[in-house]
């Protein structure tokens, strides 16, 4: 159990850095449709802001890029959060200045506010987590980054150096290990279903989720490593110690997206991504796994549709996310699928917030508590890591080589890419715990 050793009753309050001002961290989206209906107040401020409530966070500090958009930001912070749950205190420093267009290295400088052991959650463009991840180490900060924590091996393995050099947390903000359904499934694979032998996910978004992202969709990244990056890390870490991916062949469909956001910088946005990767087992058996993502889905029943098929020489198991037997229709919004499993909206009977045990909320609160055991000296950084809770940087390298990997295989004609391993010339030798340490296009 994550935070196992650390009294919330005793443990002075964590300092929190914000990177990016976006829908995940603050709901705040400058589109027409806004935020997505299954984070309409975002996700780490409002969390942040409770735990605050419950004194565990101290001093908050948000930064964006956009000093111009700040002042929307904490109107919408204040509208979506403030003024809906009592006892809420949104007081935070905000970075940049209001009257600054666009600073990139602003961060820096909220760097420079935090005291050594505070806690960092990144979530901006793909392409800019390496470098405001690694600043963030090497100041001695705890760091809790988005999928894809970064889009190649080689930076993957640099944050996890870094992170052992400095004695800090780093780890990936995969909330579906918090999943009640999720962890369950990944216990019963772990336990019941034999070796691997097939594995198959599906997650699509509408379309209106491109117009969120439209100004990096295609350039910083791509779907797969928006969504497949999911479902890929629920697989690996179900089998983690029994079975290691070694091949990926990727395919994409496109049109769709390209037709509604119609770029003029020459870049080309996939539809739907498929990866196929070829696992092996610790028995001498092989399984096969397909990832698929997509963002061109129309507008259905609830935002993302999701689920998975897991299949075992002893018994398979099914978990479909988007639907847990509970819906919901009005006048207004007519017929939708719920999940307050994952964020609880809706303010409790007393006017509070009431959505700490949703798997969002308790994706970050986990990553704090941790983060508070090792600055109170009752955890080391390898034993939370041992825990296999949370999505540690040191052992979630296989899901950026597949995703790096599924890149690769797409701008080569969907040519297969080997994962590679330590020991790869001796077959006797390998260690089904050893993470990868490269890429090769064949």
């Amino acid at each position: 159990r994550v935070g196992a050793n650390c009294s919330r009753a005793t443990m002075p309050p964590i300092d929190v850095l914000m990177v990016g001002a976006g829908e995940y961290t603050t709901g705040c989206v400058f589109t027409e449709a806004g935020a997505a209906p299954d984070k309409p107040a975002g996700v780490v401020a409002i969390s942040f802001a409770d735990m605050r409530r419950r004194g565990l966070v101290g001093e908050m500090v948000l930064c964006d890029a956009v000093g111009t958009r700040m002042p929307a930001v904490r109107e919408t912070m204040q509208h979506k959060i403030g003024d809906v749950y009592k006892d809420m205190d949104l007081t935070m420093t905000t970075l940049p200045a209001d009257d600054v267009p666009f600073d990139a290295n602003a961060y820096k400088e909220a760097i420079k506010l935090m005291k050594k052991g505070s806690v960092v959650t990144i979530f901006t463009p793909d392409d800019t987590h390496f470098a405001i991840a690694m600043a963030c180490l090497e100041a001695g900060l705890h760091v809790l980054c988005a999928k894809p924590v970064v889009k190649k091996l080689e930076d993957h393995l640099s944050l996890a150096a870094a992170a052992k050099k400095h004695g800090v947390l780093c780890a990936v903000e995969y909330h579906k290990r918090f999943d009640p359904i999720y962890a369950d499934a990944r216990d019963r694979i772990k336990r019941e279903l034999g070796s691997f032998s097939f594995f198959s996910s599906t997650m699509t978004q509408p379309k209106a989720q491109l117009d969120t992202f439209k100004g990096w969709a295609g350039k910083s990244s791509d779907i797969s490593y928006y969504l497949n990056s999911h479902h890929m890390d629920v697989h690996a870490w179900s089998v983690r110690g029994a079975s290691r991916p070694e091949r990926v062949t990727a395919f994409a469909a496109s049109g769709a997206a390209n037709k509604r956001l119609a770029p003029t910088d020459g870049r080309d946005i996939e539809d739907t991504v498929v990866l196929v990767v070829e696992w092996r087992n610790k028995d001498g058996s092989r399984g096969v796994a397909n990832y698929t993502a997509s963002w061109i889905a129309p507008r259905a029943d609830c935002h993302t549709q999701q689920y998975f098929h897991y299949m075992g020489h002893r018994g398979e198991i099914r978990a479909d996310q988007a639907h847990r037997g509970y819906a919901m229709a009005t006048d207004a919004s007519g017929y939708a699928s719920l999940n307050p499993l994952y964020m609880k909206y809706t303010p409790g009977a007393d006017g509070g917030f009431a959505g700490q045990r949703g798997y969002g909320y308790r994706s970050i609160e986990a990553f704090l508590l941790a983060a508070a055991e090792v600055n109170e000296g009752d955890a080391r950084v390898a034993d939370i890591s041992q825990r296999d809770v949370l999505a540690t940087i040191d052992t979630t390298a296989r899901v950026t080589a597949m995703l790096e990997a599924g890149r690769v295989s797409l701008d080569n004609a969907s040519r297969a890419v080997t994962i590679e391993y330590p020991n790869a010339s001796d077959p006797n030798a390998i260690d089904f715990d050893a993470e990868p340490v490269g890429i090769r296009l064949e």
